[in-house]
């Protein structure tokens, strides 16, 4: 029995099913902080949702209103959700469409166990109510963290992904009202069960390549740390060789030097001793090493990117202030250093070189802050997640890779760009 006739009923049932949907996406998107905004959309999107669910029950039918419910529910409520969540169109996809796959199979769930315990319209919107609780609930406990963590450090393949909660959305929406309503539809429990298990199945293996994807990321990431290591390794071992190497070419000056002066001390020639030691003061060079921070990894980076901007004929303003203990692990820190710095210099080495030129400043006081800018050319467009949107393939992994460092360690960053000026800001 599902109350055809019970308008007040039907639209109870579909406002429980509304609000829970788009509290289940709410638990596994990441919404923009307009708060106001969103509960504008939020209302608008319920106003317009039941009012036209009432006026198609009144007048057309219930299952009538079932059928069209894709077009008249749930693609305006995908595309409201698209204008509050701070992601890409494709993993909104996914997610709004795995969520109302999950709610059908709810809905459906409910019911069949409201006719098996005795229909009634009191008990259907209750179990409803508590079903969709818990699974919010669960949702936002359990999945929303790591799902979000996985799912911004795993930028691509969402297209792809996005076509399975679609197909399978539509196939069950099938099996549930065609022929009929599967109320009345005898072999309906066996396609019910059958969907269902391979609905888990499926999902199982998604989370499972994205977690496949998300460890691949992080072992890429770990690999530049490594290789940043050795580079870094290998240039202190020079350093300590050239600087050996200096030494004793400073002795044997020395020894030539002092030669000469007594040489000259025992023509007794005074001026021409004077003359020789101001000479040779005004040929020392200072051979010392650029050092930037008492962190050796760190210092060996920034020295790196420097003397690269340099040799790119890139004018390098400094303004740093880095404490003599780092606020995280020093080789991490010095990866995100590596990739804001290696992107301005890719931004700068496409510009004429009078115009090339980076900023970057760093405090530590009262919070660890660094900023870097740089000018660029052409258009910068940005994602709702506020990386800057790649305009060549395979490129933008830097962008990522800062972006997963600053989740890690809940960090601020913000991407701009305005007056012909790129900007990256992180704050510890």
């Amino acid at each position: 029995m599902i109350f055809d006739n019970n308008i007040a009923y039907q639209t109870s049932r579909i406002l429980i099913a509304i609000f829970g949907t788009l509290g289940m996406i709410v638990a596994t998107s990441r919404i923009t902080e307009n708060k106001m905004k969103n509960l504008l959309f939020f209302c608008g999107y319920a106003v317009y949702a039941i009012a036209l669910s009432f006026l198609y029950i009144r007048f057309f039918g219930f299952l009538f209103f079932l059928r069209g419910a894709i077009f008249t529910i749930s693609i305006p409520g995908v595309i409201i959700t698209y204008l509050i969540a701070d992601t890409t169109l494709s993993r909104h996809i996914f997610c709004c469409l795995s969520q109302l796959v999950l709610s059908l199979y709810l809905l459906v769930s409910v019911t069949l166990l409201n006719t098996l315990l005795g229909s009634s319209t009191m008990t259907n919107p209750l179990l409803l109510l508590i079903v969709y609780f818990a699974t919010i609930l669960l949702e936002w406990i359990l999945l929303r963290n790591a799902f979000l963590h996985i799912a911004d450090t795993v930028a691509g393949s969402w297209r792809v992904l996005a076509t399975i909660p679609c197909s399978f959305f539509l196939f069950a929406m099938a099996i549930v009202l065609f022929p009929a309503h599967y109320t009345q539809n005898a072999p309906f429990l066996i396609l019910f069960s059958l969907s269902a298990a391979v609905f888990l199945i499926v999902y199982f293996a998604i989370f499972q390549y994205l977690l496949l994807q998300y460890r691949y990321q992080m072992e890429e990431q770990n690999r530049e740390l490594l290789k940043l290591q050795i580079e870094n390794i290998r240039k202190q071992a020079k350093d300590t060789e050239r600087k050996a190497d200096a030494v004793e070419n400073a002795r044997r000056d020395i020894r030539q030097m002092l030669s000469a002066v007594a040489m000259l001390a025992t023509e007794g020639n005074t001026q021409a001793i004077l003359d020789y030691i101001e000479e040779a003061s005004a040929q020392s060079v200072n051979a010392a090493s650029a050092r930037y921070c008492n962190d050796p990894i760190l210092n060996a980076t920034l020295t790196s990117y420097f003397n690269r901007a340099k040799r790119s004929g890139i004018t390098v303003e400094r303004r740093l202030s880095l404490p003599e203990t780092l606020p995280v692990d020093s080789a991490e820190l010095s990866i995100c250093f590596a990739n804001a710095l290696e992107n301005a210099i890719h931004a700068c080495e496409r510009l004429p070189e009078n115009e090339r030129k980076i900023i970057i400043r760093c405090i530590h006081k009262p919070q660890f802050m660094f900023e870097i800018e740089n000018p660029y050319y052409g258009q910068i467009s940005f994602r709702r997640n506020g990386l800057p949107k790649p305009h060549e393939s395979n490129h933008g992994i830097g962008t990522r890779s800062i972006m997963a460092f600053c989740e890690k360690h809940n960090a601020f960053y913000a991407f701009s760009a305005q007056g012909g000026w790129f900007k990256l800001v992180i704050t510890l």
